[in-house]
């Protein structure tokens, strides 16, 4: 009995090797193409996530900067558009606030009588 175990054993290793052997690689080289070309393209795909990783990456670096420069632009915007510094702006060419309200100038004319015809 103990034979048989080492004869079987014997007969799958030679199975096995047999498999792996010349014969074996031939028998499955279209396997072994589409196993070389599933590796390639697995190779290809993981290259291009990382490039467009990398790209998403400096998009977001040049957003924040952008977003940054928008913020200031839209502070001293702010800042420039206050009524101190517009009065201090204008005081420099002579022109300042006035003390009193703004007023309507209108202009009276002497209309026609209408006629009664």
């Amino acid at each position: 009995m103990e034979e048989v175990k080492k004869q079987s054993r014997l007969e799958v290793f030679k199975e096995r090797f047999d498999s792996i052997s010349y014969k074996g690689v031939v028998l499955n080289v279209p396997f072994l193409i589409f196993l070389a070309i599933l590796a390639l393209a697995y190779i290809s795909n993981n290259n291009k996530g990382v490039a467009i990783s990398r790209e998403i990456e400096k998009k977001n670096k040049e957003l924040e900067e952008v977003r940054w420069r928008y913020k200031d632009a839209q502070a001293n915007l702010i800042y420039s558009t206050s009524e101190k510094q517009i009065s201090d702006q204008t005081a420099a060419m002579g022109i300042h606030p006035l003390d009193k309200p703004a007023f309507e100038i209108k202009k009276y004319t002497k209309s026609k009588e209408p006629s009664n015809n």
